[in-house]
C-alpha cells in the first residue's frame, strides 16, 4: 500500500478561504485557526473548566450499552473509557448513516479524526479520543438509501433499498426487514464482478445486520466492523439516555427562538459582507428545533403566540412544548445549525472535523452558538481519499498512467484510443470542406455574373456534401473503437474508479469496490492523515498485488 499526499482546493469558496486565507475569514470561525497549537491549547482549557464530571459519566454510561450493541472492538471500547477520564477530550466528525457506509467519505472522515486526535493527544500531553457521531435524526431517506458501484461491465450502478421509508421519518426509528437486507445483497453480488474477498465482504454485511436494525444502526456495525483496528467511539444523538443529556440545548432553543433567530441574521449578514453565498437557506420562522411526532420530525417554527409544528400542526405555547421535553426529550431533534451546539455540549468537543460544506455553514451555526453563550471550536478539513484497488492499478501501469495525471476529470477515451484516428481523419474531412467551399464559391460567383442565382442550391448542396463526409467520420471512428475495444474499456475502468460520473471517488461510490478486492482487514491500514500544519490534504492510496 502506497500512499501520496498533497495539498488542493475543494472548490467551495468559504471552505478554500478557511484552508488557504484564514487570515480573511478569521471572524466567521470565532479567530479558532485550526494551524496553530495555541489554538487547541486554549480549547482544551475551556471545555475542561466547563464539562462536568457528571456529564462525562453520564455519556460513557449512555454509549456502553451502545457499543456493544453494535459489537464494538476491543479497541473501540477502551477508548470509551479513556473518555470518562476526567481531562479528556474529543475530536468530532460525523456522517449520515448511508447504505453499506455511504460514500467513501464517511470512512475518511472517521480516518481523519482518528489521526487527528493521535496528533492533538502528543501535542498535548492529555489524552484526546476520536468520536464518531451517526447522524441517524435526519429524516431524508432518498439521501441515504442507496450506493454506487463500479459494475462487473465498468458502468456506474445504483443499488437502493426497496425499503419505503414514510416522509418526515427518522433514519433511526425505521427498522428494516431481513428481505430488504437480502434484496440490496443480491444486487450487489450480481453488479459487482468477482475477486478474491467478494463472498466474505458480502457476508460481513449481512452478518453485520440484526432483526430490528434500523440503517443507522446497520451502519454503526459495519463502521465499526472496518475501523475494529482503531479506538474510534460510535455516538448516536437519538439514544434516549443522550437526548436527556441533549435536553437542555432544545430548552434553551424553544426558550429564546427571538434570540437565536436575531443571532442567525447577524451570522448570515457577516457572511455575505464577507463576500461568500450562504451555505444553507435562511429559515426565520424555523426555530432550529425539530418536533419529533410517532417518529417523524417537523421544523418547529415560530407561529402565533407559540410554536407550531409545521407540516402537522400541532400548536402550543413555550411553557407546553418544555413541559412535553421535561416529560420525553426524545420527542426534539436539532436542524443542521443546532446540531453542532448539541454535540459541543454533550461531548468535550476539542475540534470537529468536516467536509467542505459543513466547513462553510459553521459561521451560519456561529450565530446558534452565541445565542448559546458558546464560541465556535476549531475546524478540520477531513483528509479526500482515493482508493485505487489492485485491479486498477495494473491498468494504470499497463497504459502508463500517473495519479497525478488524473487529478481532475479527463476522457482518456477521446486522448489516448480515439485521437488515433479521430483528429487526422477529422483533419482530413476539415480540409475537404475549405476546398468544397471554396469551389462552391467561385461557383456562385460565376454564375451571378450570368444573372443566375444559385446560392440556395449550391448552400444545400454544401450540407449535403458535408453530412456525407462526416457521417464517413462516424464510421470509422466507431470501427476503431470496436477494434480496441478492451483498451476503452479498461480505460472507462480507470475513469469510473477515480470519477464515477463525473464525480470524485469519495463522493459518489461506497467502499464495496475495494473490499471485494482487499478485503476487511485492509481498512484497518488505511492512513489516517494527522498533520495540523497540512490543511486540504489529499491522499491517493495505492493498493498493488
Amino acid at each position: 500500500m502506497k500512499c501520496t499526499v498533497y495539498e488542493a482546493p475543494t472548490g467551495n469558496p468559504l471552505a478554500d478561504a478557511h484552508l488557504f486565507a484564514f487570515h480573511r475569514v478569521h471572524h466567521l470561525y470565532d479567530d479558532q485557526d485550526p494551524r496553530d497549537i495555541a489554538t487547541y491549547r486554549a480549547r482544551a482549557s475551556a471545555v475542561l473548566d466547563t464539562y462536568s464530571g457528571s456529564l462525562r459519566a453520564a455519556l460513557v454510561d449512555a454509549l456502553r450499552p451502545y457499543h456493544a450493541q453494535i459489537g464494538a472492538s476491543t479497541a473501540q471500547n477502551r477508548a470509551l473509557e479513556r473518555l470518562a477520564q476526567p481531562d479528556a477530550l474529543a475530536v468530532v466528525t460525523g456522517q449520515q448513516a448511508g447504505l453499506f457506509t455511504g460514500p467513501i467519505y464517511s470512512l475518511a472522515k472517521a480516518l481523519t479524526a482518528i489521526g487527528v486526535a493521535r496528533e492533538l493527544e502528543r501535542r498535548l500531553e492529555r489524552p484526546v479520543v476520536p468520536v464518531f457521531w451517526i447522524a441517524s435524526e435526519d429524516h431524508d431517506a432518498d439521501e441515504v438509501n442507496h450506493a454506487y458501484v463500479v459494475d462487473r461491465l465498468g458502468e456506474v450502478a445504483r443499488i437502493q433499498l426497496p425499503h419505503r421509508f414514510e416522509p418526515h421519518r427518522m433514519v433511526y426509528c425505521e427498522s428494516l426487514t431481513a428481505d430488504d437486507v437480502r434484496a440490496v445483497l443480491s444486487q450487489a453480488d450480481a453488479r459487482l464482478q468477482e475477486a478474491e474477498h467478494k463472498l466474505e465482504a458480502l457476508h460481513a454485511v449481512w452478518g453485520a445486520w440484526r432483526e430490528g436494525d434500523s440503517l443507522a444502526t446497520w451502519f454503526a456495525r459495519l463502521m465499526a466492523k472496518l475501523l475494529g483496528d482503531h479506538g474510534l467511539v460510535f455516538f448516536d444523538p437519538c439514544l434516549p439516555a443522550i437526548r436527556r443529556l441533549a435536553w437542555p440545548v432544545f430548552r434553551n432553543a424553544i426558550l429564546r427562538v427571538d434570540e437565536v433567530q436575531e443571532a442567525l441574521a447577524g451570522a448570515y449578514t457577516e457572511v455575505e459582507q464577507a463576500g461568500f453565498a450562504p451555505e444553507v437557506v435562511r429559515d426565520p420562522l424555523h426555530s432550529t428545533v425539530f418536533a419529533v411526532i410517532d417518529g417523524k420530525r417537523f421544523v418547529l417554527e415560530r407561529g402565533g403566540p407559540g410554536l407550531v409544528a409545521r407540516g402537522h400542526g400541532e400548536a402550543g405555547s413555550q411553557s407546553d412544548w418544555l413541559q412535553r421535553g421535561e416529560s420525553d426529550p426524545t420527542g426534539f431533534s436539532a436542524n443542521v445549525l443546532l446540531r453542532p451546539v448539541v454535540q459541543d455540549v454533550v461531548l468535550p468537543t476539542l475540534a470537529y472535523v468536516g467536509g467542505p460544506s459543513e466547513i462553510a455553514y459553521y459561521p451560519l451555526a456561529r450565530g446558534v452558538f452565541h445565542a448559546h453563550g458558546r464560541r465556535l471550536p476549531p475546524l478540520i478539513l477531513r483528509q479526500r481519499m482515493r482508493l485505487i484497488p489492485p485491479s486498477v492499478t495494473r491498468l494504470l501501469r499497463k497504459h502508463d498512467l500517473t495519479l497525478e495525471q488524473l487529478r481532475e476529470p479527463i476522457d482518456l477515451v477521446a486522448g489516448r484510443v480515439v485521437a488515433d484516428v479521430a483528429e487526422p481523419i477529422r483533419r482530413e474531412v476539415d480540409e475537404w470542406m475549405e476546398r468544397v467551399r471554396a469551389e462552391i464559391a467561385r461557383l456562385q460567383e460565376g454564375f451571378s455574373a450570368s444573372g443566375l442565382d444559385l446560392a440556395g442550391v449550391l448552400k444545400r448542396h454544401v450540407q449535403v456534401e458535408e453530412r456525407a463526409w462526416r457521417d464517413l467520420e462516424r464510421r470509422v471512428i466507431r470501427a476503431w473503437k470496436r477494434r480496441r475495444q478492451d483498451e476503452i474499456r479498461q480505460l472507462y475502468q480507470i475513469e469510473r474508479c477515480l470519477f464515477p460520473d463525473g464525480s470524485p471517488q469519495e463522493r459518489r461510490l461506497c467502499p464495496l469496490n475495494a473490499w471485494i478486492e482487499l478485503g476487511t482487514d485492509a481498512f484497518g491500514a488505511l492512513p489516517t492523515w494527522s498533520s495540523i500544519a497540512q490543511m486540504g490534504a489529499v491522499l491517493d492510496v495505492v493498493i498493488d498485488d
